[in-house]
């Protein structure tokens, strides 16, 4: 059984006449008889039964036509959902976001101008640790990530997007909470807290290198892994900490944010996937994200 032969049953039963599904099909009247009476064959049914103007169904060709119709229906919409995932337009995007780049500015506009320009893709979100990402990227288990430095990993694409400057987070009983502006040699005797190298390599190694470019030996009382243990800790009048910008969008209770004047260090959020196979979803979503990059 082909599926021209289903189509070819199905405009006879609608019409009741061969003649008019021939034309209707743009196909010769003797080869549309020639290809039911196969398809009757194959069955071991009649589909039609005769008559002298026209034809109908038989109840097996009622049958037969309920099913069909389904058939047809089902083939058409895998037309649809193919052509839809091929252009973007429909499918899954498993997607990791560093959270404190989710809070304000271009990720939660791009995802949300995504989600109302791409109603038929389904966005899954993950919040992850930069290093998380780029594991899960590798096993597949995510399609891309949004993550600060992200680094130069064999197969993976890297599209760079915003940078966002470092400062300095201190609790609002210090004396740097009445500073607008603070320079490294402030900082000289104050316990520092500090993050792990193993997190963000690049990030750890530009601070040092822009200590060492000032002259600048920290005293840093613990590391630990993310920002917000930091904060924590910052929180709770342990000290100070040099941290991402965009975590003055949602201070920790008594923390405030300063700037640095003399220190220049700039963490850039990118889009990281694999560089193969392409997406076409995926590609929907960085050509969302373009526009809004270093705007």
């Amino acid at each position: 059984m082909e599926l021209r032969q289903i189509q070819y049953f199905v405009a006879i039963a609608e019409l009741e006449h061969f003649g008019q599904a021939s034309r209707r099909l743009h196909i010769a009247q003797p080869a549309l008889t020639r290809q039911i009476k196969l398809l009757e064959s194959e069955l071991g049914v009649e589909l039609f039964e005769r008559l002298p103007r026209g034809v109908k169904l038989t109840a097996a060709g009622h049958v037969f036509l309920s099913h069909t119709r389904d058939i047809r229906q089902r083939i058409e919409h895998a037309v649809i959902e193919a052509q839809a995932t091929a252009a973007g337009l429909s499918g899954t995007l498993r997607l990791g976001v560093i959270e404190v780049a989710a809070w304000r500015g271009m990720v939660p506009e791009g995802i949300r101008q995504f989600r109302a320009s791409q109603p038929g893709v389904r966005l899954l979100l993950s919040a992850m640790l930069g290093a998380e990402q780029i594991e899960a990227i590798q096993d597949k288990t995510l399609d891309a990530g949004l993550m600060y430095n992200a680094p130069k990993h064999l197969g993976l694409k890297i599209l760079p997007l915003e940078e966002h400057p470092v400062m300095l987070a201190c609790h609002g009983a210090t004396r740097f909470a009445d500073m607008e502006e603070i320079s490294l040699n402030d900082l000289a005797d104050v316990d520092l807290i500090g993050f792990q190298r193993p997190e963000s390599p690049k990030y750890y190694d530009d601070l040092k290198a822009a200590f060492a470019r000032k002259g600048f030996a920290p005293r840093v009382i613990a590391e630990m892994k993310r920002e917000a243990d930091m904060l924590a800790l910052v929180s709770a009048g342990a000290g100070v900490a040099l941290v991402n910008s965009c975590q003055r969008f949602r201070p920790p209770f008594e923390v405030r944010f300063r700037r640095v004047v003399d220190l220049d260090v700039r963490l850039t959020l990118s889009l990281v996937h694999l560089q193969t196979p392409r997406s076409p979803v995926l590609d929907r979503f960085a050509e969302t994200l373009a526009p809004l990059a270093y705007s």
